[in-house]
């Protein structure tokens, strides 16, 4: 379970987090959704620990939480075929058993329309969009306690984005394992979370399931982002 307790985060002299409180069950899917700047990146790091906040601020029960990043690119060593990119992260994870590992890897590259020739590639050889997806299954095959994406579908086109939704509710159905999805895409969230979480400047605003989206006490903000959907 991750819980965040009267957390504050400030870069420099800048307030970007404000008074957050929020906790998240490890089989709950969620999405956080709000315009540039209302610290939704800020938030996936601070869970990663990639960003430093004192244990009574947050914790996460030891639950093993891996990323999938937006630039795609920036994820892979260029010097790296895609093989070895994939390979890799395995050694890193000796607790996980390499066969199922590898079978959910090729299971996952079906399911994603990506041709096992792709392995012999470079990054610089591939698309965005190919990019994004091997980012994915890289992580998805080691099946972390809880996926944190941020803005996954940026870099896809419509076929590519259903093909990403569909794995992701199929790999929920299959491990019950949680998911925190970061988008400013209304649309996207809507056909995968349970649950929403908006923020605005730093605070969150609106915290509901996701079938009362369109429910009359909804906040002002979430109103807005509505109107543009």
């Amino acid at each position: 379970m991750i819980n965040l307790n009267n957390l504050n985060f400030k870069y420099r002299e800048t307030p970007v987090l404000k008074n957050i409180n929020l906790t998240i069950q490890p089989d709950e899917i969620v999405g956080i959704v709000g315009e540039s700047g209302s610290g939704k990146t800020t938030l996936a790091q601070i869970m990663l620990g990639l960003l430093p906040v004192s244990q009574t601020q947050y914790t996460n029960c030891n639950l093993k939480l891996l990323p999938i990043f937006q630039h795609a690119y920036d994820s892979f060593n260029p010097k790296f075929k895609m093989s070895t990119s994939l390979e890799e992260p395995i050694k890193y994870h000796q607790e996980t058993n390499s066969n199922e590992v590898h079978q959910r890897m090729h299971t996952l590259m079906q399911q994603m329309h990506l041709d096992e020739k792709l392995l012999d590639s470079f990054p610089d050889q591939l698309s965005g969009g190919q990019l994004q997806r091997f980012n994915t299954i890289r992580t998805l095959m080691l099946a972390p306690d809880m996926l944190i994406c941020d803005e996954i579908t940026a870099s896809l086109d419509v076929i590519a984005e259903q093909s990403m939704i569909d794995v992701l509710k199929r790999y929920y159905t299959d491990t019950h394992k949680g998911m925190l999805l970061i988008s400013h895409d209304l649309a996207f969230l809507n056909q995968i979370v349970e649950r929403l979480i908006v923020m605005k400047n730093g605070e969150i605003v609106d915290d509901f399931n996701i079938k009362f989206l369109f429910d009359k006490q909804r906040h002002e903000y979430t109103k807005q982002l509505l109107a543009i959907y």
